[in-house]
């Protein structure tokens, strides 16, 4: 079933990838199951992955691109931040047949350009991607470097239930970190469990504002 709507390596901490402008290829999509937030209570979620060709890194002995995500609601509410870095990236707005359900595998593979900008936090300085845009006319296009990732741990589960497994099988390609988010979906526990996450679990800890059906994540 379709999706419609960056990791380091473990150990020692790396450097995030610089602020500024760069030329990035997104390598893959992770639809994230229903994420919990204490906040705002369970939202469908997917992660895109970038990497950045420019910036390099060594893993293992290997030069490899540094990579970057985001992760967003998966929505295509007008107010919704996937949106508004999708059509940012495309250079138009969508129209109405696409807004009743896009293709989002399109994407991965596809270059442009990112606006990274630092943030401080208690555990330090982290990169995030703040914008999207479509590279400029004749800007050579790059390939990925990375394997491409399409992956659903909706699809997984489906898949793993009509095999009789009592896991999902994780493909090669993604993040520790993202298998990690994947496993706190709320579908992911209900299957490994057994049992329904209580729906008190399911509610927001306090009133969000009224901003549309997305919400800031």
């Amino acid at each position: 079933m379709p999706i419609v709507v960056t990791a380091g390596p473990s150990g020692a901490k790396s450097e995030p990838v610089p602020a500024g402008t760069h030329h990035a290829v997104c390598y893959g999509i992770v639809d994230l199951g229903t994420q919990v937030s204490e906040k705002f209570g369970p939202k469908r979620k997917l992660a895109l992955l970038w990497e950045v060709p420019e910036e390099r890194i060594t893993v293992q002995g290997k030069d490899l691109p540094r990579g970057i995500s985001k992760r967003y609601t998966a929505t295509l509410n007008e107010e919704g931040t996937l949106r508004k870095d999708l059509e940012g990236w495309r250079g138009r707005p969508f129209t109405t047949a696409e807004l009743a359900g896009f293709e989002m595998s399109a994407i991965v593979g596809k270059n442009c350009l990112v606006n990274i900008v630092h943030k401080d936090s208690p555990r330090g300085t982290h990169a995030e991607v703040a914008g999207v845009v479509a590279l400029p006319k004749g800007m050579p296009q790059k390939k990925a470097e990375n394997n491409l990732v399409n992956f659903s741990v909706l699809d997984a589960i489906t898949e793993a239930k009509k095999l009789g497994h009592r896991d999902v099988q994780w493909p090669e390609g993604i993040p520790q970190w993202l298998c990690d988010v994947c496993a706190k979906a709320v579908e992911y526990v209900e299957f490994t469990t057994g049992a329904s996450v209580p729906p008190a679990q399911l509610e927001p800890q306090y009133k969000a504002p009224e901003i549309g059906e997305d919400v800031p994540f």
